[in-house]
């Protein structure tokens, strides 16, 4: 596995990730992210917009043609595909991010402007699965 460090200003951050999603051809990427109420959550997305979907229960929604409320340079807008809804993943929170076999794993904002990525090529899953577990256990100490 190579290890590349990278720092990329936080106003390029949302084409920058959108740049890996779409340079590695993938439909679906992972993203661990801390969530307002100061959970780690890790999740399997993408970012197909979707008039229709299923639910979990098997009902079909309908978006209701309601325009985002969000700010696309603050929030990645994700359909995610286990819960089966669109989530808001702001990019200040984002922990680590996966797509294809490339890793990233991000420090915190420094000097407010810049993240501090790790890049990691070539990962096997099960590293994948072992770096969430680690990340979620330092987040609960």
């Amino acid at each position: 596995m190579a290890i590349n460090v990278n720092y990329v200003p936080f106003d390029t951050l949302p084409k920058w990730i959108n740049d890996q999603i779409q340079e590695t051809k993938s439909k679906k990427f992972r993203v661990g992210f801390v969530k307002k109420n100061g959970e780690l959550r890790v999740g399997t997305f993408d970012t197909k917009h979707r008039v229709r979907w299923k639910l979990t229960d098997g009902t079909i929604y309908t978006r209701k043609g309601a325009k985002r409320t969000t700010k696309p340079e603050d929030y990645l807008l994700a359909h995610d595909l286990i819960k089966k809804a669109p989530r808001n993943i702001n990019y200040r929170t984002i922990q680590w991010f996966a797509v294809n076999k490339k890793l990233f794993i991000f420090n915190d904002l420094l000097d407010n402007e810049n993240f501090k990525i790790r890049t990691m090529t070539k990962v096997p899953f099960s590293y994948l699965k072992k770096i969430m577990t680690e990340i979620r256990l330092n987040n609960e100490k």
